[in-house]
């Protein structure tokens, strides 16, 4: 059996693995930190702290350099890319002897004793150095030999500038909408029987939905999905004669998307012969997020298991763009004016077509700023063609 990334992977045209702040920075922070605690508290010869602030800063720029390489090589490798595993399994390596440089630091900030160990600092600090300098010449090869053998990462320039306008709107408060319908993953037929054809069935959760990127404060991004009561059903909210009445919300972090899945047909879904985009997400839980964050980059298994675990750890969420039925295209209720979140005069309309190809890029541009801390003009090429292609 396969697990549902693989399987979604197979049927999916594009597959995007979601970039973060890899565990090499927290460690990175911690020794940096701590090595400027014992420069404050404990070096008092201003010799012997020049030295030391001179390493520091070279040990900070070198990992922060090196940083967008691991990022490319860790996202290839949870792509399936196998060939890079010795290159990761190097980056854990790293980032497993600057946890213990900054054990060490942190033990040396417990001592009473004043100074007495800054030549040891010094020798651990640069001989870290020199494994950091031997790691960088092999990651850059296998980096070197990974672009030479899939060329260089395509990215659609049109896309880009729309999914920028779309972002730049949701700053100002001028939201873009996206019509859809919203699915969820159905937990009871995670497990099927050996002899069926597909291990997952779906469950409509939203007949029409609309989509809407909402930033809640610099670099941090939510999807917030509300229910459309205007979407031709029966829906016990809109018989109570309130006006004011509205659909369900759903609000998925950005920071937590960890997959999304692209195909031009319903093969996602398990439709027959349905020829409609479909988008996948696969959003981690909060739980798990925070614990993901501090781990060391995993190999993937190459034929795990599918099994409930897989939904305790994650939701799946599928969206199809809403096409409204012919035979109400001409019929416009009050009622549902009153009620659509469309009718909404403060929304940002886009002035180009509206796909799910364009939603997942404005997803992959949020998520540089989240991910990054940074503005996304701010960005570079090669930061924008690793989140972007």
């Amino acid at each position: 059996m396969s697990s549902l990334e693989d399987i979604f992977g197979k049927l999916a045209m594009t597959t995007v693995s979601t970039v973060s702040r890899i565990a090499i920075s927290h460690a990175t922070n911690a020794a940096i930190r701590n090595v400027t605690s014992l420069i404050t508290e404990k070096t008092q010869n201003k010799q012997e702290s020049r030295e030391l602030q001179s390493l520091q800063r070279q040990l900070d720029l070198k990992v922060k350099n090196l940083k967008p390489t691991i990022d490319i090589i860790s996202r290839r490798v949870a792509d399936g890319n196998s060939d890079l595993e010795p290159a990761l399994e190097m980056c854990n390596d790293l980032k497993q002897e600057i946890d213990d440089f900054a054990a060490e630091m942190d033990d040396e900030l417990g001592k009473k004793k004043q100074g007495g160990n800054t030549d040891y600092i010094v020798l651990r600090l640069k001989r870290l150095l020199a494994n950091v300098d031997d790691v960088v010449p092999s990651l850059h090869l296998a980096l070197r030999s990974l672009e030479a053998s899939l060329g260089k990462p395509v990215i659609s320039t049109s896309r880009l500038l729309q999914a920028a306008g779309i972002i730049d709107a949701s700053k100002r408060g001028e939201p873009t909408r996206f019509a859809l319908t919203l699915y969820s993953l159905f937990a009871a037929n995670v497990r099927a029987p050996a002899s069926a054809e597909s291990p997952f069935t779906w469950k409509e959760e939203f007949h029409k939905c609309q989509l809407v990127l909402d930033q809640r404060k610099p670099f941090d991004y939510t999807l917030a999905i509300r229910e459309d009561l205007d979407d031709g059903l029966y829906h016990e909210e809109l018989e109570t004669g309130k006006e004011d009445a509205v659909g369900r919300l759903l609000t998925l972090d950005i920071q937590n998307l960890k997959r999304m899945y692209y195909t031009r047909s319903g093969a996602l879904l398990n439709i027959e012969d349905s020829k409609t985009p479909v988008l996948v997400f696969k959003v981690l839980k909060q739980k798990e997020r925070k614990e993901e964050d501090h781990q060391q980059i995993k190999v993937k298994d190459a034929q795990p298991e599918i099994d409930r675990s897989e939904l305790q750890d994650a939701d799946y969420y599928a969206i199809q763009f809403w096409t409204e039925p012919e035979d109400e295209e001409e019929e416009e209720g009050d009622s549902g004016k009153k009620n659509s979140p469309s009718s909404n005069s403060k929304d940002q309309e886009a002035s180009f077509p509206k796909t799910l190809l364009l939603l997942e890029s404005v997803i992959q541009l949020s998520l540089l700023e989240v991910s990054e801390q940074m503005d996304y003009l701010n960005a570079s090429d090669d930061l924008l063609a690793l989140y972007m292609a």
